[in-house]
C-alpha cells in the first residue's frame, strides 16, 4: 500500500487515521507456491471430511444411549441432507436414509409398513418438513421415547431450525452442530486440490487441475467467503465450476483459462439485469458523472441482488445534498420521508446528524438544515454503507466546496467520524469500474473504501490490471477527514491558519446565523443575480 496522506485528526477518537492507495499486489489473496504441479499428486479429501464439528456430533449421536436426535444447521448454499449422510458414512458403517418428504405412514409405520426410523440406523429429515407438519411433532417425540435406539438427524438453515425449536422445545436438549462453509486460506491450495481429487473419484469426466487453476478456484472461494483469509466453499457451486472447467478443457489438464471460462459462463447466464443497467448508463438514462467536481453531489456505491437468481452486482448511485437556512438544524432524509428507506438506513442518517451536531452544534443549535437524497432511486434503500457518502455530500454543501466526481465512495461512519466496514466491496468497486470504462478512463478515477475492508478484496483481473496500469485507483480511509481530503483536495482542519473545510463551514454557519438573516430573501436573490 502506498501512503497518500497521514494526518492526526482533532477528533475525540484515539484511532490513528491515514489514507492509503492500494497497489495491484495488494489486491491478490496470498497463496504461496505449492509443491504440486497438478491435482494428480494430491490425496483426495471430501467436503464431509472437513466438517469437524458435525463429525464430532454425529459420533456422539451414534455412540450415545440416551440421545437420539441431532440438529445440523447450515446455510442453504449446500445440500444439507447429502452432506449429513456423507458424514455418517465417513464416521461409521451405519445404514443411513435421506427422507426429504416422508409420509406419516413411512415415518411412523403401520401394520403393513415398518417405520423408516426402525428400518435404518440413521434417518435424515429436513426441518422444513416437520415445520409443514407440526401435528407430527408430538407423535415423533413419543415414537422416539419408545424406540430410543432410533437415530434422527434434522437439517436446515438458521430460520428453519429456530422455527422447529419453537414448536418442539425438547430440541433444546438435543445434540446440535453447524455445517461450516469457511476454512482458513492457509493450506487452502491443498484443501481445494484434495476436494477436486475427491470429485474425480466420483466422476471420471473431471480432469486434473494444474496449480494456477487451483489457485484461481481458491481466489474465487475467498470471494465467496467475503474475506481473503478464508475459503468459502458452497459445495454445489464449487463442484459446478469444477465440472464446467473440465468440460472446457476437452481432455487436457485444466488450466487457469478454463476456470476463467467456467466462471464467465456462470456469470453470463444470470447477469442480464446487470448488463441492462450498463446499457442505461451508456444511453445516459442514469446520470452518473465520472469526471469534474460538483458542490453537494457525490457518487455512492450500492449492491443489487436479483430476485430468484440471487445474483449480486454493484451499481453506482448519485447522492445529492442541499442546504437551507432555518429548520431544526438536522439532515432531512428524503428517502425516509418518502417511505423508501429501511430502519438501518434511517439509523445511518441519524448518525450523520450526530456527527454534524458534535462538530458544529454542541453549544448551540445549527442555523441550517440539509436535505439528502439518492437520485433516480425508485425502490427501498437500506443499509448503512452510504453514511460516509452522505456525510461527505452534506459537508460539501455546507462548506460550498465541490466534490470530485471521478471518485465513488462507500463506508459506514460512527458519530465520531470513524469509518466502519461494509459488505459487498468487490461488487461495488467493479460496478463503478464498469461505468468508468464505459464513459472512458481519465487516469484519475477510482473508489474510496474503508481501510478495514482491505481483507475483503478479491477483484476481477480487469480491475487489478487497471490498477496496475494506473488508470483506476482504490483508496482506503479510516476517518471522514481523510475521505474529505481525497474528495475535495482540502484539509479538514489545520493549525497554521490555512483555508480548510471546517473553517469554511464555520464561516458559512456564522454568516447564515448573523449576517444574511437581516437581508430579505428576495434582495439576497437579486444580489446573487447581479
Amino acid at each position: 500500500m502506498k501512503k497518500v496522506t497521514f494526518k492526526k485528526s482533532n477528533g475525540s477518537s484515539d484511532i490513528v487515521r491515514a489514507c492509503y492507495e492500494l497497489e495491484a499486489e495488494d489486491l491478490y489473496p496470498a497463496f504461496k507456491q505449492n509443491n504440486f504441479a497438478t491435482t494428480q499428486e494430491i490425496t483426495a479429501r471430501s467436503f464431509a471430511s472437513l466438517q469437524l464439528r458435525a463429525k464430532n456430533a454425529v459420533k456422539a449421536l451414534i455412540n450415545s444411549k440416551n440421545r437420539n436426535i441431532l440438529m445440523l444447521c447450515a446455510v442453504n448454499r449446500i445440500d444439507q441432507c447429502k452432506v449429513a449422510a456423507a458424514i455418517v458414512s465417513e464416521v461409521s458403517d451405519k445404514s443411513v436414509l435421506i427422507a426429504k418428504a416422508p409420509s406419516r405412514r413411512e415415518l411412523f409405520g403401520d401394520a403393513s409398513c415398518k417405520s423408516v426410523l426402525l428400518s435404518y440406523d440413521v434417518v435424515i429429515i429436513p426441518c422444513v418438513h416437520l415445520n409443514d407438519h407440526p401435528k407430527w411433532i408430538g407423535l415423533l417425540e413419543d415414537f422416539l421415547d419408545k424406540n430410543s435406539h432410533a437415530k434422527l438427524i434434522l437439517t436446515g438453515d438458521g430460520g428453519d431450525c429456530a422455527e422447529l425449536m419453537v414448536m418442539w422445545p425438547q430440541l433444546e436438549h438435543a445434540l446440535q452442530a453447524d455445517l461450516v462453509l469457511e476454512f482458513p486460506s492457509v493450506g487452502g491450495m491443498e484443501l481445494m486440490a484434495g476436494l477436486i481429487k475427491h470429485y474425480q473419484k466420483k466422476d471420471p469426466d473431471i480432469k486434473d487441475f494444474d496449480e494456477d487453476a487451483v489457485r484461481l478456484l481458491c481466489m474465487y472461494a475467498c470471494r465467496e467467503s467475503g474475506d481473503r483469509r478464508w475459503l468459502g466453499l458452497p459445495e454445489e457451486k464449487i463442484r459446478s465450476l469444477i465440472e464446467d472447467a473440465s468440460f472446457f478443457a476437452k481432455g487436457e489438464t485444466v488450466a487457469k483459462r478454463h476456470v476463467l471460462k467456467s466462471i464467465a459462463a456462470m456469470d453470463f447466464r444470470i447477469n442480464f439485469l446487470a448488463e441492462s443497467e450498463l446499457r442505461d448508463h451508456r444511453d445516459r438514462q442514469i446520470l452518473i458523472s465520472t469526471q469534474g467536481a460538483v458542490v453537494g453531489q457525490i457518487n455512492g456505491l450500492s449492491v443489487i441482488e436479483t430476485a430468484g437468481t440471487s445474483y449480486e452486482f454493484g451499481e453506482p448511485v448519485r447522492i445529492t445534498a442541499t442546504a437551507r437556512a432555518g429548520g431544526e438544524g438536522d439532515v432531512i432524509d428524503i428517502e425516509r420521508k418518502a417511505e423508501l428507506a429501511g430502519q438501518i438506513h434511517a439509523k445511518a442518517m441519524m448518525i450523520i446528524n450526530g456527527y454534524l451536531t458534535k462538530e458544529f452544534g454542541s453549544d448551540q443549535p445549527l442555523p441550517m438544515s440539509a436535505s439528502l437524497v439518492f437520485e433516480q432511486s425508485y425502490s427501498e434503500v437500506d443499509g448503512d454503507s452510504a453514511s460516509l457518502t452522505g456525510l461527505c455530500a452534506v459537508i460539501s454543501c455546507l462548506a460550498k466546496v465541490p466534490i470530485r466526481q471521478d471518485l465513488a465512495v462507500t463506508g459506514a461512519v460512527d458519530q465520531f467520524g470513524d469509518v466502519q466496514p461494509v459488505g459487498g466491496v468487490n461488487e461495488k468497486i467493479e460496478g463503478f469500474f464498469k461505468v468508468c470504462r464505459l464513459h472512458g478512463f481519465t487516469g484519475t478515477q477510482g473508489v474510496v473504501i474503508p481501510f478495514s475492508c482491505v481483507n475483503q478484496l478479491v477483484l476481477r483481473p480487469s480491475v487489478v490490471n487497471a490498477v496496475k496500469k494506473g488508470v483506476f485507483h482504490i483508496y482506503t480511509v479510516a476517518h471522514v477527514n481523510d475521505a474529505v481530503k481525497l474528495l475535495t483536495t482540502m484539509d479538514w482542519d489545520a493549525d497554521d491558519g490555512r483555508d480548510t473545510i471546517r473553517q469554511r463551514i464555520v464561516d458559512h454557519l456564522y454568516e447564515v446565523a448573523n449576517g444574511k438573516e437581516e437581508i430579505p430573501w428576495w434582495k439576497f436573490w437579486l444580489k446573487n443575480e447581479d
